[in-house]
Order: C-alpha cells, then sequence, then structure tokens
C-alpha cells in the first residue's frame, strides 16, 4: 500500500511505496502493464518529480512510464509520458481531491527476463496558506499553524539578537524560521527560531534574503503574535536600499529593544510597564507637544517642492512603456542566478551561474541598430561581433520577475523575429530626466553557451537546448570529447605518507583486508581494536576543536565488525568526552544498544531482543546525527544486503539494508574542553574502519552514497576527517652528505636500515 506525507508547512507531498521481495510487480512480455492508482489526494497542486526502481532494465529491456489526472474518475486527462522532472503538468484546483494513476509498461526488443519494479517516489506541491503579517496574527485551537512570509526583501550583514511580542497563551506557542538566498529555488530546514540558531546561520550578505516563519499553537485558548523582530545590520531591497538595523514582518511595527513603539495598538499588554518606564528613550510616533508643534497634512500641502515632479516622472514612464509595446521586440528573457556553490570569496567574483526561469517581454533597440556579425579588429583583441545597446523598461521586466530582479551579466535572450540568441555583457539603469530611472540600458553581445551556466530544472533546460540545438562543439564534437577523457589517467586521491596529520597515536594494529559491496571498494584496510587492553585508547586523532556550541551539530559514521559480542562489554565508537565534568559526547554499543552521552544526557537506540541483534564477524555500518539546531538525534544501523559476508562481491546493488533506526528529540548543549582531553577511539573486541566525523548532519537520502565510499569526494565541504585505517610508512632517514657512494654496504649497515 503507497504511503502520503504532505507538509503543509513546507508545501510539499510525497507519495511512495516500497515492495517487498515477494510483492513486486512483475512485466514478463512486451506489451505488459502496471498501473497503480491514488485516489483523493487533497490540495495538491502538482507533481514536479518521478522515481522508481526496477531489477531486470536493461538496453533492450525496459520500461516506460507515463500519468493521467483526474478530479472524479468519470473523466481523465490522456496518458501522458512521464519522467524525472515532470513538465506540462495538467493544470489543477487543488480545492478538488486528484485522482492519479501512473501506467508502468514493458517496452524493447528483448523478450527473456522479467522486469520488477522494487520501490517508486512521487514528490508535489501542496496550496498552503500564507500571510504577510501585516496585521497581528491571532492563534487558537482551530488555526493552530500558519506561515509567514513578510513582503519585503532585504540584504543581511549581520544579526545580533531577536525579539517576539507575543499576548495570550504564550507557552504553548511554537516559533520557527527558515529562508532562502536563491529566490526560494531551494530553501533551509525549519528551525526553531532562538538568537543561537540564527545569529549563527550561514547567510550570505550579498545575496537576497527572504524569511518564512512557522508558528504554532498547542493551546485551548488564544495567542496573538503581534511583531517577530531581527535585530542587527540590514538593507531593505524592496524600499529602494533603505537602510535599517531592524527585520520585522511589518513596516508600522514595534520593537522594544530599539525603543520603537509605532503602534501602541498592539504593543503587548505585558509590556505595557516597560513601555511607560522607557517611554524617555522610545521613539513614539506621537511626539510630545510641548517641545515643538509638529506640522499638520495642510500645512504640508502648502510647503514648495521643487522636486515633487511625480506626475511629470509617470507621465514620462508611461510613454516609454507605451512606445516599447508598439515597437518593441518580443524577446524570451532568460535570467541567470549565481550558485551559491561556486562562489569564490578569494577573488571576489562568481564562478558558477543557473538559468532559473524565462519569460516573454518587449525591448526596444537603440535606433533600431542591430549588428552586422561583421569581425572586428582592434590592437587589443579579436572580437568575431560587435556588441550593441538595447533598452529594457523597468516596469515590464519587474512585472515578469519580480521586484528583486534585474538584468545582469551572463543573462541571455532570444529574439523571435531573428532567430538569434545574445548574452548580455553590461546593463545600468539610465537616469535622465529629473534622475528617475525608468529603463535599463543594456550592452548585449554573441550568446556563447558556457559551462559554467546550466539550468536549475529540467524544463528550462530543454528550453535552451532547443534553441541552442546543434550550435555547440561538444555536441558536434562530443564522442571524440568523451574518448579522450577517458584516456586521461585519474590523479591518486589517497596515499600513505610518513608523516600523518590526523592521527597522533595508533595502539592497535591495522590489517590489510578488501571490504567490498558489490564492485564498489568500501574498504582496504582495518583496525583490529581488539590488540590494546579493554578500554583504552587505541587511536587518537588530533586537531579536534575544543568548543562546540548550542547550533553545532555532528555526524559520525563507523564501519565495524564484533569478534566476540558480549552483551556486557562495552564497545566504543567514538570519545571526546571529559569525564570528570561530563563534558563532550561519545557513543558506545552495550547492552543491545548504541548510547550517545552528550554533557551527560544519553540517548540510546534500542535493537532487537527476540532476535540476535548484532551476528558476530558480520561488518555493519553505524551513521548517527546530532542535529542541534532543529532539536533531535537520530541513529542507524546498516549492513551489505547480504545473507552470507562471502557473497558480498557477487551482488548487484550496493544498496545498504537499514537493520535498526531510532530518532529522539534532544536538549541542545555546548561545551569547551580543557587541554588534555582527545578525540579517541577506545580498544574493544572489535574492527573498526572508515571512521569519518562531519560537522553537520548527513542527509537519509546521502545515506548509501557516502558509506558505500572509500574516498570522500571533495562535495563534502562539512567533513572534519576520513580515517580509512591506513598504515603509516616507516622509512629510514640517512644524511646524504655523509654517504660514500662508492662504499658497499655491510650486513650491519643493512640490518641498521
Amino acid at each position: 500500500m503507497y504511503s502520503v506525507v504532505s507538509d503543509s508547512a513546507a508545501g510539499t507531498i510525497r507519495v511512495y511505496e516500497q515492495f517487498g521481495t515477494a510483492s513486486m510487480p512483475e512485466l514478463d512480455t512486451i506489451g505488459d502493464k502496471y498501473i497503480a492508482s491514488f485516489v483523493r489526494l487533497q490540495l495538491v497542486e502538482k507533481f514536479k518529480t518521478f522515481n522508481y526502481t526496477s531489477i531486470g532494465e536493461s538496453k533492450t529491456r525496459y520500461l516506460d512510464t507515463y500519468f493521467r489526472v483526474s478530479r472524479d474518475t468519470n473523466a481523465w486527462t490522456e496518458w501522458l509520458p512521464l519522467s524525472e522532472e515532470i513538465s506540462g503538468f495538467p493544470p489543477f484546483d487543488p480545492k478538488d481531491p486528484m485522482y492519479l494513476e501512473v501506467k508502468w509498461e514493458r517496452g524493447g526488443t528483448n523478450t527473456v527476463g522479467v522486469i520488477k519494479i522494487s520501490d517508486y517516489e512521487l514528490t508535489g506541491v501542496i496550496a498552503t496558506d500564507r500571510f504577510d503579517g501585516e496585521a497581528p496574527i491571532r492563534m487558537t485551537a482551530a488555526h493552530s499553524r500558519m506561515v509567514i512570509k513578510p513582503q519585503y526583501i532585504y540584504k543581511v550583514f549581520r544579526i545580533d539578537d531577536i525579539e517576539t511580542l507575543l499576548d495570550g497563551d504564550t507557552a504553548n506557542l511554537s516559533l520557527k524560521y527558515r529562508y532562502s538566498q536563491d529566490y526560494g529555488r531551494s530553501v533551509t530546514e525549519w528551525e526553531p527560531l532562538t538568537k543561537e540558531n540564527i545569529s549563527t546561520a550561514k547567510i550570505n550578505p550579498i545575496r537576497f534574503f527572504q524569511i518564512e516563519y512557522l508558528i504554532e499553537y498547542s493551546g485551548t485558548t488564544t495567542a496573538t503574535v503581534n511583531d517577530i523582530n531581527i535585530i542587527g545590520d540590514f538593507q531593505n531591497v524592496t524600499l529602494d536600499s533603505q537602510k535599517t538595523n531592524l527585520h520585522a514582518i511589518r513596516e508600522n511595527c514595534n520593537c522594544l529593544r530599539l525603543g520603537l513603539i509605532n503602534d501602541p495598538s498592539t504593543a503587548p499588554s505585558g509590556e505595557s510597564n516597560l513601555v511607560s518606564a522607557n517611554s524617555g528613550l522610545i521613539q513614539s510616533a506621537t511626539c510630545d507637544p510641548n517641545l515643538y508643534k509638529p506640522l499638520t497634512q495642510d500645512d504640508i500641502k502648502l510647503l514648495f517642492k521643487p522636486y515633487q515632479q511625480d506626475q511629470a516622472v509617470n507621465f514620462l514612464n508611461k510613454i516609454s512603456n507605451d512606445a516599447n509595446e508598439i515597437f518593441g521586440h518580443e524577446v524570451v528573457y532568460f535570467l541567470t542566478d549565481p550558485d551559491k556553490k561556486g562562489i569564490d570569496f578569494s577573488f571576489h567574483e562568481y564562478q558558477l551561474y543557473n538559468y532559473v526561469c524565462s519569460d516573454l517581454i518587449k525591448i526596444s533597440v537603440d535606433q533600431n541598430n542591430f549588428p552586422d556579425n561583421q569581425i572586428v579588429m582592434n590592437q587589443f583583441d579579436l572580437s568575431l561581433f560587435d556588441t550593441f545597446e538595447v533598452h529594457i523598461p523597468k516596469d515590464g521586466f519587474k512585472s515578469k520577475f519580480g521586484v528583486e530582479k534585474r538584468p545582469s551579466k551572463e543573462d541571455f535572450l532570444w529574439f523571435c523575429e531573428l532567430n538569434r540568441m545574445y548574452q548580455v555583457e553590461h546593463a545600468q539603469q539610465f537616469r535622465a530626466f529629473n534622475n528617475s530611472s525608468i529603463y535599463w540600458k543594456v550592452m548585449l553581445k554573441k550568446y556563447v553557451q558556457k559551462a559554467n551556466i546550466i539550468g536549475v530544472n529540467q524544463t528550462i533546460t530543454d528550453k535552451v537546448k532547443e534553441l541552442t540545438k546543434n550550435s555547440t562543439i561538444d555536441e558536434l564534437f562530443g564522442s571524440d570529447n568523451k574518448v579522450d577523457k577517458k584516456e586521461v589517467a585519474n590523479q591518486e586521491q589517497l596515499r600513505p605518507l610518513t608523516r600523518d596529520v590526523l592521527r597522533v597515536e595508533i595502539a592497535v594494529d591495522i590489517v590489510k583486508e578488501l571490504l567490498m559491496n558489490s564492485t564498489t571498494i568500501i574498504s582496504k584496510n582495518h583496525y583490529d581494536m581488539s590488540m590494546a587492553d579493554m578500554g583504552t585508547e587505541a587511536v587518537v586523532y588530533r586537531g579536534m576543536r575544543n568548543y562546540f556550541g548550542k547550533a553545532d551539530n555532528v555526524a559520525l559514521t563507523l564501519w565495524f565488525s564484533l569478534n566476540n559480542y558480549t552483551m556486557n562489554d562495552t564497545y566504543n565508537f567514538i570519545s571526546y568526552y571529559d569525564e570528570a565534568n561530563s563534558k563532550g559526547f561519545k557513543v558506545n554499543l552495550e547492552s543491545d544498544q548504541t548510547v550517545l552521552t552528550l554533557n551527560g544526557a544519553t540517548y540510546s537506540m534500542p535493537m532487537a531482543h527476540n532476535d540476535v541483534a548484532l551476528e558476530e564477524n558480520v561488518w555493519y555500518c553505524y551513521l548517527i546525527n546530532v542535529n542541534q539546531r532543529k532539536r533531535t538525534v537520530s541513529q542507524y544501523i546498516y549492513k551489505r544486503d547480504v545473507i552470507d559476508e562471502r557473497d558480498a562481491e557477487s551482488i548487484s546493488s550496493t544498496k545498504l539494508l537499514l537493520r535498526y533506526s531510532n530518532t529522539q528529540d534532544l536538549v541542545p548543549v555546548e561545551f569547551e574542553h580543557e587541554s588534555g582531553v582527545r578525540m579517541s577511539i577506545l580498544a574493544s573486541d572489535m574492527k573498526a574502519t572508515n571512521i569519518r566525523l562531519l560537522n553537520d548532519v548527513l542527509p537519509e537520502s546521502e545515506h548509501s552514497k557516502f558509506l558505500n565510499q572509500y574516498i570522500i569526494g571533495e562535495d563534502y565541504s562539512n567533513l572534519i576527517f576520513a580515517d580509512n585505517a591506513n598504515k603509516r610508512l616507516s622509512l629510514p632517514r640517512e644524511d646524504f652528505s655523509q654517504i660514500n657512494s662508492n662504499r658497499v654496504r655491510t650486513e650491519t649497515d643493512k640490518e641498521s636500515l
């Protein structure tokens, strides 16, 4: 039976099903079909991605997938092709229940063998109620969950503190936040709104900052959220780059920390004494009439305003937009945005870009002067095609892409009438009458497809490929290029060193043993932890930081095999713990459960007691995510999907089998170790290898990939260390200046080496 998981806060839905070995759908012959039906899915706007796992597919024996949608099972859409990135999903009213069917149909020319469907997953978007927070928010038992998205867009330079102004049953209120810095393409996970969390969040000050708040109420009466304020250093992009030290959910907000009372009607009742006691510090909207008499609105209207020419500017803007609509050229404008993974902070430049969206707009070409595509040469360089100037009205551009976006370098556009693609070389606001800016002056040049600019989704990627088909060197010489790449030898990524930069001491033997999972090498060596006295330091690591804060996360992975398993014995996975002061963390396996000790508190994952919990001489992988930001701790134990360890090299899939998992609530802690506390693994009767420590949690979707890797790629920027139990080389040292190359070494000399 399929499962449905909806997250109203994130606005997502996930439909999935995993079949058992005996219940997998089988497609035996060409033309066989399997249809999965999903009934009365609620609030669904569309589905975006689809993936499935099968057994037995090949180039000549494969599955074609389709889907169709209905509101009442009486009228259905046609069967539409279903791919990983679902494009062209039929428009659907989320108020109606959705009936969805997915069809697998066997195709190809190979009639031999069976194709089995192991699992599948659909992810989509559901309708959610989002509020801008312009009015106080009243929470009740009937309206207990709400998402607030402030309408203003900021740049964030520093966050110092937070302030929430609440009324009513505040004890049962829970506030969380998340943010995006790429126009909502990716957002962080929900975290409790605390000073420790938000002040340590990695916010890029040169990117736009869009935040959302999740308010949850678990009481039976009422509670009111008047204001949510973030105090720091900000720039309000929406209000023409206005500088401010307050980020609030509404413009007319109160902030007691900064002494601002702009709306006394929504000031919390519990703060009335504070307001009156600090009235000398509060900048109220109403000033003391004894100090000076403010101008009335009638007085202000009588003042001479030499620079107020709004009507003239608006008229000029209208004329410009009307002329552009009549004489402008229709183009498909592709908006690019820097990828946060490609920011070079040393050279202060972007290296990677995504083209994120596209739309039809009209632009004007200066004097209708298009380039003639003639070669231009000068003393500096050779330019195959000259640049030319176009004008893009601000109103038309912002109405399509949003008020926070603007033309920038690396954007590109397609002239529909000319069947030509050009890219933006330079863009700036053109200011003329009364220093007002009504359009952008943009310099264009011939479009060149670049490898560092990619589409954010498959739909827009396909759109660009269709326009630029058969026009790049990569497409024309793609097969030859692949052959050249295969001839290039890979550089060695891992080698034993004479100087160990990771380990301080190794008190146990390192045994050479190949650990395989299908064709994948997991490890080549392991520690025999039984070669040292039980409970003593077997491996000691260097360079570990001694302070961990309440917003710091930790993840640990370790492959282990028990030699002789006794419930009363303790098997240590990691220890960075001060026993005298009960500070730090350690992880042990004892009494059929894994136990995390964190500043004296313990979090255990019990394992099966009606069967053998862990077998001897079987390789398991332990993974723990200590997520202090979300206040959870998750523990997992995986093994290779084999019954007999000797068959591990002959299986067809590297997918790991999850034996045990457990998630618990966590109380965040912080600690600072004194000198003398070392990170180590204590000796026990087991073998261990592939010990990895990370400074952030490892998503469950990456578990199998990460745990199967022998060499950790550079893309894991959160890696603290990776210990593959490599041997250290002990080489002799000779003073070559004192060696006579003509002297024949004696047996005594050779033994000394």
